[in-house]
Parts: structure tokens; C-alpha cells; sequence
């Protein structure tokens, strides 16, 4: 498809009436959703061009009735169940990488990046923390809501084939929600998994005539902090105040080394206007993963992800400015990413961290942390053999890892994902370990279709000496076999209350000691997943679990299990409304045995959307375990309030409150957030923990807060 060149600048204002945009390309949409093929109940048509700078876009979302449009979303990277529509770009058409571009109803937009095919190694394979510097306008009128949309060419890192040509690939969705229904350029089957986001299936076009583009893009900030901390002093006798005040300065830039190569610098980043995570009961044996959201962390994201199965990462960025389970300042880093050719994808990533002061003189010296992945075409465009090294490096120790890993596919729906790695570790003194218990292993054949039967079949060893100092291994020491066996429907007419049913025939997952051979965790399970044409979705499970124990487990609050070997079921539901009602009401409950006990959980998670303003979002955990046999009985409560605020598309308000009974403290996020236009920002952030139990010691109070934090921040980009 060859997209046409415009003779005529645009004027940005979502109509798309001027006569320039009758020499512009037109898409057309099948239905993909309730029910795949039919024709589109409401007419939808997507217009693109291009100049020297910039691609265009102009979407004309139709309606019969226009007063069903859902359009609620004023907030940058926000979504409250409106109507949207999207535009996938795959800028090199390598097939793997793809752009994204959302824009609703009322203006408001939403970017994010999808790599690796949509084929999830981690969690950022779709990457909504990712940022493009763009423009969207949208009109809403008695036909439909209309917009246009105008993306600078610099940022989508092109290279021109030997007669002048540039070669991407497009798709793009159309949802109307109030009829839960999905349009679709090109027809790609349903029945792949996460098929709208796959760039392999995005259709080609050609943009002729089209200049090399600079990207240069300085971004310095401010940033004034105010923090305050209660100490208690050596003799526990009472708590000391002690205040602090940071005034810093620092830059990100961001380069086009070459047509597909992008290099990152960064001095001294500070990253207080990230999100708070939320709070979470850990009732396992093993760690939790948490997403990375520093924005310095998102270019290429998905390049750097290296599978070790499950959540465990070779690389895993939130490792970077923490030590010792301290905060650390950052002084800078630089990051490359991108292609060597065609076929060679390269990601390099270097950072230092500042030392840390603790109580008493002692101090942690300062650490490097580096990585270097390379990534190769084999077979196909959607198999890849790669490699990755890693190290972390202080005065007092050094760790490296060194991975191989493989994505095969060989032929249709079948998928192959190999990986392998080894750590090496010194101390200061110690020389370097080294054997089979310092190795990871991991394979998954899959699948990967989301109708009749699908399988997953997986195999993991984990030495118990294994430890990537700049990853994330959830659990060491074990061999694991795991798998499932699956059947989809899709409805193939509009008739029943379904438009999709997948039922788990059968899922088994068991761990076993690397040493000794025995059996640790067990899971057998069979559940089914229900979607309605309304936009409802039902999710029910049952398990049967094994879980051995060679030494006591100790969850803290009194509950500890003892060594030994137990066995319980387990029972699960979940039902979930549509996104687009302005009252939701999802819920979560689950039934079953705890080791020797009992244990009920009851996840409630009201949205209410009030306006185009409001939208206030509560959660409440609660968990109660049962050990009857020894007369404990345990609530456990996390509970968060969410209130996000927007006065338009610039200003926006969002607080965050929320009560975890594990550790007896309310911790509050309050941002204040003005975005001038992308990459010009404004923050004010508030940051407070509060004790709900006070009592220290007989004689001793804690404070009402721990640690209080008020931080502005403001940076622009300049772009040259």
C-alpha cells in the first residue's frame, strides 16, 4: 500500500475538511469483535499522508446515535472506558517493534510500545509506560466524534531502502464501547493471541520521497525536595526529627546516532514523579515483581527482556538505585538501542550509582551496573537467537551473568523459548564460584492460538546458587515442570450470551528440590473464562495444591507454618463489568485450605466515573486465614483509594492513599501534574507514610507520620 505524500500543511484542529486530505490514503475496517467478519454496525474511516516532517492521521468515527459516545478521559495516558481509536506503526519493519498511538472522544491521548512480536518475555513486551512526543486533536459532533493526528517522522527511526523508499507497517482498531465492539485494518485472524498488536501482522505501505530525520532532543529540569524523618536514638528513649532539604538539577538527551540506532544520556535523574506502587500481601515463599515506570528505563524496553521463565528477568532495571535495600542517587548513565542492520538488534545500557552513608560511619561504596544485549534474526521474522551479559560491579564485590537465549517459530502456531544462563560472584573474600548450581535453564513450547485446543508445555532448572545481581529470580534450587491444556471458542454468529469461552482442561505446575528430588510445590487446576457480548467476563478456577516445607515458614504476625508436608484445595471466581459503565463493581473470591489451616480472600475494586473530571477508584484486600487446630485467626487488609482528577488535557490531579495491615501504616501519593505539551512538565508531589499503631515501647510513641516528602519538579524539552 502506498501512502500518498501531501502537497499542503495541515491545520491540527480533528475535522480533517480541508482539501488536502482528499489526496490522503484511505483503510478500510472489518468487524473483529463481537464476531469477526460481519459488517460494522457504524461507519469508521482512517485518512493518512505525510510531508517532510511529519506523518498525518485523521479518524471519522461515525455514529447514528452520537449521544452514545463514551467520553470521559481528559488525562495524558489515561482511560476511563472511553470510545478510542489507534494507530500501530511498525517503523522499520522488522516485524518485532511497533509504535502505538491512542487518541479518545475529548482529546486526550495515550502512546505506548509493543515489542518482540506480542509475544510476552517480560513485562514490558507492551510497554504503556513508554512516551512519543506527538499531536492529537478531537471534535465531537452530531455525526460522531472526529480527530487528527500529526507525528513528528524523527521519532519513529526509519531507513530508506537503495531506491529512496521507506518501507512500515500499519494497523489500526476502532472501539466503540457502548456496543462493546471492535473494528480492524487489516483483517487479522482472531484467533491468534494478542493479534491487534502483533507487528508481524501489520500491513506494509511505502512512503516515497521522504528526508533523513535528526532526533536531538534535550530535556534539563529542577527539582526542589523538603523531606522529614523520625529517627529513634541509640537508647530508644524517644524519636529524633531530622530534616533535609535537596535542591537538584540534571538533564536526559535523547540522539539518533543512525537511522535505527537511539542513544539515551542521563546526569543525575531523578525520578520523584514516578507512580507509587501499589500495596500487595505477599503470602508465598518468594519475592513479588513490580513493573519499572522511570521513563529513562522505557526506550526499547522490550529488547532488553531476557525470559529465565516466569517472572524471573536476566535483567531486571528496578535493581538499578537500590543497594542493600536502601534508596540510591543515580549520578547518570547512557543507553543505546536499536538495529545494526536489518537483522541485528543491540541494546547497551551502563549507570552509576552514588554511595550510600549509613548510621554508625559505615558506608556502601558506589556500583556500576551494565548490560549489553544483542539480539539475531534466524529462519524467519519472528524467531530470534540472542545473547546478554550483565554485571554489577562495587569496591566490595562483582557478579556478572552471561545468557543465551532463543525464540523459534518454525512453522505456524508452534513457538519454541530457550534460555540459559550462568552468574559468576566475588567478594572481597572470596574468588569467583563457578558450577551447575550458579546455572538457570528454561524451555516453553507453545501454541499460540487462542481457539480449539492450545497447549503450553514448560521445563525449568534453577541452581540454588544462581543470582543475577541486575535481575530478578522469583525462587532458586528446583526443577520445574509445568503446563496447560486449553480449548477456545469464538461465536461465529451474534446468537447466545458469549462471544468467547475458554476452558483449562488441565493445569499442572510442580517444583522439585535440585538436590534431594523431592516434590515442594505442586498445582493441578481446570478452569474456564467467559466473555459476554456485552462486555462481561467471568473467570472460575479449582486447584488442588501440594506444598512441602523442610523448615518452618514464618510469615510474620504470629503466623508460622511448621516443617512438614500438606495438602489443600483451592477454589476461585471472578466476574468483571465492562469498562464503559460509569459504575463498575469487579469482584474476587476464593476458598481453600492454607498449609494446616484455612484461608478466604474477597478482592472488591468499585470505579466510579463522575464526569469527564472525576474518576474515583476504591480496592479492598481482605484476607482471613484459619488455623483452628491452633486457635489463630488472622485478618489481613489492604486497602487504597484512588481519586484522579483532570480540570482539562493540561491539568490533572491524582491522590493515592492506601492502609496495608501487614505493616500497620497508611502511605499517601498526592501529585499535582500540569503538562504543558509532551515533554513539558510540571510536578508537585506529596509523599507520607502514617502509623495506625503508635506503640513502640511501654515508655515510647511513635511519631503520627515516618517519613514526609513534598517535591517540585519541572523540566522541558528542547528540541533541536
Amino acid at each position: 500500500m502506498v501512502i500518498n505524500k501531501f502537497s499542503e500543511t495541515i491545520a491540527l484542529d480533528g475535522l480533517s475538511d480541508e482539501a488536502v486530505w482528499q489526496e490522503a490514503t484511505s483503510l478500510p475496517f472489518i468487524m473483529f469483535r463481537p464476531v469477526w467478519g460481519q459488517k460494522p454496525t457504524e461507519k469508521t474511516e482512517m485518512l493518512i499522508g505525510y510531508d517532510d516532517n511529519f506523518l498525518y492521521v485523521a479518524g471519522r468515527c461515525y455514529y447514528q446515535d452520537s449521544t452514545s459516545i463514551i467520553a470521559r478521559t481528559l488525562e495524558r495516558d489515561g482511560w476511563r472506558g472511553d470510545d478510542w481509536m489507534t494507530l500501530h506503526v511498525d517503523s522499520r519493519y522488522d516485524k518485532q517493534n511497533a509504535f502505538v498511538f491512542s487518541i479518545y472522544p475529548l482529546g486526550s491521548r495515550y502512546d505506548m510500545a509493543t515489542s518482540n512480536d506480542a509475544v510476552e518475555l517480560g513485562n514490558s513486551t507492551f510497554n504503556d509506560a513508554f512516551n512519543m512526543f506527538w499531536e492529537g486533536e478531537s471534535v465531537i459532533n452530531g455525526e460522531g466524534w472526529f480527530f487528527e493526528m500529526k507525528i513528528p517522522l524523527y521519532n519513529l527511526r526509519f531507513k530508506e531502502d537503495d531506491q529512496g523508499n521507506v518501507h512500515m507497517g500499519i494497523s489500526a482498531s476502532r472501539s466503540i464501547q457502548f456496543k462493546q465492539e471492535l473494528h480492524q485494518f487489516p483483517a487479522v485472524p482472531q484467533n491468534a493471541i494478542d493479534p491487534i498488536m502483533k507487528p508481524s501482522l501489520k500491513q506494509p505501505i511505502v512512503l516515497k520521497e521522504l528526508p533523513k530525520q535528526k532526533l536531538f532532543l534535550f530535556t534539563p529540569y529542577a527539582l526542589g525536595q523538603y523531606q522529614r524523618q523520625h529517627i529513634v536514638n541509640e537508647d530508644e528513649t524517644q524519636f529524633n526529627r531530622q530534616v533535609e532539604r535537596n535542591y537538584q538539577l540534571g538533564f536526559d538527551a535523547k540522539i539518533g546516532v543512525s537511522p535505527y540506532l537511539t542513544l539515551d544520556l542521563s546526569a543525575n535523574p531523578d525520578f520523584a514523579q514516578v507512580e507509587a506502587d501499589d500495596q500487595l500481601v505477599n503470602l508465598t515463599r518468594f519475592s513479588l515483581f513490580f513493573p519499572e515506570r522511570r521513563l529513562f528505563f522505557q526506550e526499547q524496553a522490550g529488547l532488553f527482556e531476557f525470559n529465565l521463565g516466569g517472572t524471573s528477568q536476566l535483567f531486571y532495571s528496578r535493581r538499578i538505585g537500590i543497594n542493600d535495600g536502601q534508596l540510591t542517587n543515580i549520578y547518570g548513565g547512557a543507553r543505546l538501542t536499536g538495529k545494526l542492520n536489518d537483522n541485528i538488534d543491540i541494546g547497551v545500557l551502563t549507570m552509576q550509582a552514588a554511595p550510600i552513608d549509613l548510621e554508625e560511619g559505615d558506608r556502601i561504596a558506589t556500583e556500576n551496573f551494565s548490560v549489553v544485549r544483542l539480539r539475531q534474526k534466524i529462519f524467519n521474522d519472528r524467531s530470534f537467537l540472542g545473547t546478554m551479559l550483565t554485571s554489577r560491579v562495587g569496591s566490595g564485590s562483582q557478579n556478572y551473568a552471561l545468557g543465551m537465549d532463543a525464540l523459534l517459530n518454525p512453522k505456524d502456531i508452534h513457538y519454541f523459548l530457550l534460555s540459559v544462563a550462568h552468574t559468576l560472584q566475588q567478594d572481597s573474600t572470596e574468588g569467583f564460584n563457578t558450577g551447575i548450581d550458579d546455572s538457570r535453564v528454561s524451555f516453553l513450547w507453545e501454541t499460540r492460538r487462542t481457539d480449539k485446543l492450545h497447549h503450553k508445555l514448560g521445563y525449568i532448572y534453577s541452581g540454588r546458587n544462581f543470582d543475577p545481581g541486575v535481575g530478578f529470580v522469583a525462587r532458586t534450587n528446583y526443577h520445574n515442570v509445568w503446563g496447560n491444556l486449553s480449548y477456545g471458542k469464538f461465536a461465529d454468529e451474534r446468537k447466545g450470551n458469549f462471544q468467547y469461552q475458554q476452558f483449562t482442561l488441565l493445569g499442572f505446575d510442580g517444583f522439585f528440590n535440585a538436590e534431594s528430588g523431592q516434590l515442594e510445590t505442586m498445582v493441578a487446576s481446570s478452569g474456564i473464562s467467559l466473555t459476554s457480548f456485552k462486555g462481561h467476563s467471568l473467570r472460575g478456577n479449582i486447584s488442588y495444591n501440594y506444598e512441602y516445607l523442610a523448615e518452618e515458614l514464618d510469615f510474620g504476625n504470629d503466623i508460622i507454618i511448621d516443617s512438614g508436608s500438606y495438602h489443600f484445595e483451592n477454589i476461585s471466581l471472578r466476574f468483571s463489568p465492562p469498562r464503559f459503565k460509569g459504575a463498575r463493581l469487579p469482584i474476587t473470591l476464593s476458598e481453600g485450605g492454607f498449609f494446616d489451616g484455612r484461608r478466604f480472600n474477597a478482592t472488591i475494586s468499585p470505579i466510579f466515573y463522575i464526569g469527564k473530571h472525576w474518576e474515583i477508584e476504591a480496592a479492598y484486600d481482605f484476607t482471613y486465614l484459619r488455623f483452628p487446630s491452633r486457635d489463630l485467626y488472622r485478618p489481613i487488609q489492604v486497602t487504597r483509594l484512588r481519586l484522579n482528577y483532570a480540570l482539562n488535557l493540561h491539568l490533572s490531579i491524582n491522590a493515592v492513599v492506601q492502609y496495608n495491615s501487614t505493616t500497620e501504616q497508611i502511605f499517601n501519593n498526592f501529585r499535582v501534574r500540569y503538562n504543558f505539551k509532551d515533554g513539558h512538565d510540571l510536578f508537585f508531589v506529596w509523599n507520607e507514610n502514617f502509623f495506625t499503631d503508635r506503640h513502640y515501647s511501654e515508655l515510647v510513641q511513635r511519631p503520627v507520620s515516618d517519613i514526609q516528602n513534598f517535591t517540585i519538579k519541572y523540566y522541558y524539552t528542547f528540541d533541536f
